[in-house]
């Protein structure tokens, strides 16, 4: 065979074997959100897999990447425990029985927020510009010594100026009577768990409402409180349990 046709085959084949569509504001921001490299690689092979292989197993990811098998089993537990991919139970009717799915709604979910952010960055700039203005914050907020802590202490923390959306949601909670301790408190304990987005921050607070808990000091009460019976339920096991939440406030996050 001659190298001209062999050259067109595989081109042919290289174009026409099927392509795997990988967003490009995903290579652009994957960093931003906290994935590393090796994990980006398993997430475009589990794309790669999608159609075919909703719930391809550790071994056929690590077939085709330089990363061993407990290195891929490391980055998919993170993966999952950053809720930035979920596992996902589906009927499979060709073969009549349960299967399981990995899905990248969350993933999804954290780029939109991420645009949202950019986008609205964007066009207080374009604002600011127009009013001749420097700072999206408004009179009010400047004039209000606990919003003004907060916008400080979230920007330090976050690495970035606040939009008008997270002002809003910063006023809101004061407004709810959520000290700035509280808040503060929030906003540390998501950073701990490397969640940063407000949705997370505001689940924390409304659990906190709910037990009634006020103060910096009710919350460190609570949480060894919270230790002391999981401590004593591995100590004095009374049933077994399949599954033990290693984070409290896992199961109302949104």
């Amino acid at each position: 065979m001659s190298k001209i046709s062999v050259y067109g085959s595989f081109t042919q084949a290289l174009f026409f074997s099927g392509v795997v569509s990988i967003p490009k504001y995903l290579l652009s921001h994957y960093k931003k959100i906290g994935i590393n490299d090796r994990e980006l690689m398993v997430l475009i092979q589990i794309l790669y897999e999608a159609e075919l292989n909703p719930y391809p197993s550790i071994a056929t990811l690590a077939g085709r990447m330089t990363a061993t098998y407990s290195e891929i089993e490391e980055d998919l537990g993170r993966l999952v425990e950053r809720k930035l991919l979920t596992i996902e139970r589906y009927w499979n009717p060709t073969e009549l029985k349960w299967g399981n799915s990995y899905s990248l709604v969350p993933l999804i979910d954290e780029l939109a927020e991420l645009w949202a952010i950019e986008r609205s960055q964007q066009l207080e700039e374009e604002r600011a510009l127009k009013q001749n203005r420097v700072s999206p914050n408004t009179p009010s907020d400047r004039a209000n010594p606990s919003m003004e802590n907060l916008v400080r202490t979230f920007e330090q923390e976050l690495g970035r100026l606040l939009t008008r959306l997270e002002c809003e949601n910063l006023d809101r909670w004061l407004s709810s009577n959520f000290s700035e301790e509280l808040i503060t408190e929030a906003l540390r304990r998501g950073v701990s768990a490397g969640i940063r987005n407000f949705r997370y921050l505001d689940s924390i607070l409304r659990e906190w409402e709910k037990k009634g808990l006020r103060t910096r000091a009710e919350i460190e009460e609570e949480d060894a409180y919270f230790q002391s019976r999981q401590e004593k339920k591995i100590l004095n096991p009374k049933h077994k349990s399949s599954k033990t939440p290693t984070n409290k406030y896992e199961n109302f996050y949104l």
